[in-house]
Formats: C-alpha cells, structure tokens, sequence
C-alpha cells in the first residue's frame, strides 16, 4: 500500500489518497475492455491523465464482469475529441465525450471540480472529482497500466466490508440530487450490501423531494431497474423506504391495496431478473417492461379481448400506470402487445373482413352496379389529333425541333458537367 501527498498551506504534507497495489486489490488487467484499454492508452501518449473508474471498478473488486468502462481524465471535452476521430461531445451543462469503438460507447469525462458543490460543471482535478462522487464505492480510480487503485475516500474498505457510505455529506447528498436515492437503494440490492442507519434515516427523511425529480432521469433509472438482473429486490427497497411512491405512484398505491397484486408483481420480476440474467434470450426494452406491466394488465382482464380498441386501450392504461415515467412510445406498445399475444390474442393482426355471400352490397354487385363507359371515340376521332398518333401535327413536329436546337452546344462543343467541370 502506497500514500499519496499533497501540500497544505503551511507546506507540510497530508496524506490525500491511499494506492493500492495489485497484490492488495486482485483486479485482473484481462478483466477490462481492450478499447477502454486503448482509449485510456491513447490519452496517456497525449500527455493526459487516464482512469478507468465507477461501477466498472466496483464490478471488477466483486469479481463480476462490467457491463461498460466510464473513462475519467484531465484533458477538456474539446481536447479529448480532437485525439479521437470517432467522438462526439454531449450534454449542455455537464459537457462529456463519447467515444465510438465499433458497436460500443465509451464515456469519457473530464475530471470535476467542487468549487460549486458537487453539481457544478467546472473541470478539477482527480481528488476533487473523487469527493463529488455520490458514494464511496463508485470513487475509485483504476489505472490499468501499472495496476495500481488510487482511493481518496475509504471506498476499497467499505467495499470489503460490504457497506454503502456517501462522500457528500448526507444533509445535502439527496438535496444536491434527489436521484441519488434510487441508486443508493440499487446499488445495496445489487451488491449485496447494507445500508448504515444514518443513511437510512436520510432516505426516508428526503424521499419526497424525488416528486420534484426530472420524469427522464426517473425514467432512465427505472430502465435500468429493470435490466439489473435485481429488480425484484430493488422495487422491495424503493417501497420500503417510501420511495417508490414518488417514482411509482400507481403501482404503490396496488401494493398496498391488493395484496394479489403485490404477490403477481414479486413473481413477475423474479421471472424479468431471470430473463435479464439470461445471455441466450431478448433483452429488448419492450420485453422488460411487458414483464413488469404484465401482473397490471392481468388485474384487468376485461381489457384482453381480440379488438384493436382494446389494445389502445390497454396502451393508454399502461402509460398511466407508468406516471410519470415517461418510455419511448414504441417500446410501450410493444410490451402491452407482448403480454396480449401471450394470452393468444393478437388484436393488431386481425384478417380483413370480407363481404358475407348475402350482402347486396358485395363485391360482385359493386361490379354490377357500375355504370358502363360508353364508347371511346377513336384516335383520329380526338380533336387535334392527325392520323399517326401525333397532336398537332406538323406544327407538334416543328415545336420540338425548335425546343432540341435551343439545347443544341454552340461551336460544336460538348457539353460541360453540372459545376462546369
């Protein structure tokens, strides 16, 4: 184990970070993307700093396979675009890159300043980006080239001794950011972890201020939720921490009012966490959602009848039991239509409905009806048109003479390319 120093003003050093070494934290090089290890790589012969950092760090302590590498350095947004072709700077206020390598996205941020509290979008340095993190164990720097793991707030023991802790100080953790709940309950589902009693106090203490929360971010979340492979144990903590009513009001409201419900929703995401888990099947954003909307539909069955009405119907319900959380409009009809077809309807597949044998009105008496053209008067018969076929006659013929000698090339040239190449 390695320390490092900074100044304070008085020039005597203090200890500002703790550096692990390989045989302290086991984390495997192998284990880690080879274009994150690239992208890291190409900003250190550029002469920045380069971290792998977040969940992909805690994913690797647990001995778990990342989902996605975030990036961390201290080259600006418009210096890391220039040293990648293929990358693309997002967002308004808090300004990040992402960097393409084929398929795959690559989150690059700048390192974070706190001069403006930890929701300020002004660049710091790596210890100051540390202590704006929202907990402990998604504050740890991995440095794959030297192997070594650089903490500067206590995460690699909290993470040891399985426990959520925050960096920012819990009066005004969840008032910066309300959305920090919701992960914070994640995170301990997820990991296995438990959450201290201050830190429960504060969630239930704040959970209302997730009712002033931006509906996308909700929304973002909640799609997360659903493809954690713990979905099941996370809704459990979000309602007993009184958070899922602020998130989830209507499905809320069914779990404490229809214990059947609440019974079909638990077995409804346990199957949606197998499924999720599962790498051979479709993990398709409609194919979560109609998982989680299914024990809701069925609490209905009058809705599932073989009509088109009754799926935009069902439709129309399922948006506003999903309020207000707001899912691409898409992937919403196709879940609702995913949960009718496993009940042998397909409402959206209707054959056409063709006249009865009876009906006067038929195809065959449609025919009969039609009033006959009468005789269509012959070719030469037309007025202006000569034997031949050619309207106006000699006169036609000299029009379209004039008409190709206007677009005749003069001197006998050949005519030039549309920019006159």
């Amino acid at each position: 184990m390695l320390i490092r120093y900074r100044r304070s003003e008085d020039g005597k050093p203090v200890a500002k970070a703790v550096v692990y070494t390989q045989a302290e934290h086991k984390i495997e090089r192998s284990g880690i993307d080879p274009d994150a290890l690239r992208i890291v790589e190409r900003l250190r012969e550029n002469g920045h700093e380069a971290y792998i950092v977040g969940g992909a760090v805690r994913d690797l302590l647990l001995g778990r396979k990342p989902k996605d590498f975030d990036i961390v350095t201290d080259a600006p947004p418009a210096r890391i675009k220039r040293v990648f072709r293929s990358a693309r700077i997002i967002g308004r206020r808090f300004r990040l890159v992402h960097v393409y390598a084929g398929q795959e996205i690559f989150e690059v941020c700048t390192f974070r300043s706190i001069a403006n509290g930890t929701v300020g979008n002004e660049f710091g340095t790596i210890d100051e980006d540390a202590h704006r993190r929202d907990f402990t164990l998604n504050a740890l720097y991995f440095d794959p080239y030297d192997s070594t793991l650089v903490d500067y707030v206590g995460g690699f023991k909290d993470i040891a001794a399985k426990r959520i802790e925050p960096v920012i100080p819990l009066k005004t953790i969840f008032k910066e950011d309300a959305v920090r709940m919701i992960r914070c309950v994640k995170y301990a589902a997820m990991a296995g972890f438990r959450i201290p009693l201050k830190l429960r106090f504060a969630l239930r203490r704040d959970a209302e201020l997730l009712g002033d929360a931006s509906p996308s971010r909700l929304t973002e979340e909640f799609l997360k939720i659903l493809a954690s492979g713990s979905s099941a144990k996370i809704i459990e903590g979000l309602e007993r921490f009184g958070l899922l009513r602020h998130i989830l009001p209507e499905c809320a409201d069914m779990i404490g009012s229809n214990p059947a419900y609440a019974g079909a929703l638990r077995s409804a995401l346990v199957e949606l966490d197998a499924h999720a888990m599962d790498p051979a099947r479709e993990r398709s954003l409609s194919s979560l959602l109609a998982h989680y909307l299914k024990p809701f539909l069925e609490s209905r069955p009058d809705s599932f009848t073989d009509t088109p009405d009754a799926y935009r119907e069902a439709v129309h319900e399922a948006r506003l039991f999903l309020s207000p959380l707001n899912p691409p409009r898409v992937e919403l009809e196709a879940a609702v239509l995913i949960v009718f077809k496993k009940r042998g309807i397909s409402p959206t597949q209707r054959p056409r409905k063709w006249p009865e044998r009876g009906d006067q009105r038929g195809a065959e008496g449609a025919r009969k009806e039609a009033p006959k053209r009468g005789p269509q008067p012959r070719m030469a018969e037309r007025p202006g048109v000569e034997p031949g076929g050619a309207e106006g006659g000699e006169a036609a013929k000299r029009k379209r003479r004039r008409k190709r000698s206007r677009h005749k090339p003069q001197g006998g040239q050949a005519p030039r390319g549309p920019l006159g190449e």
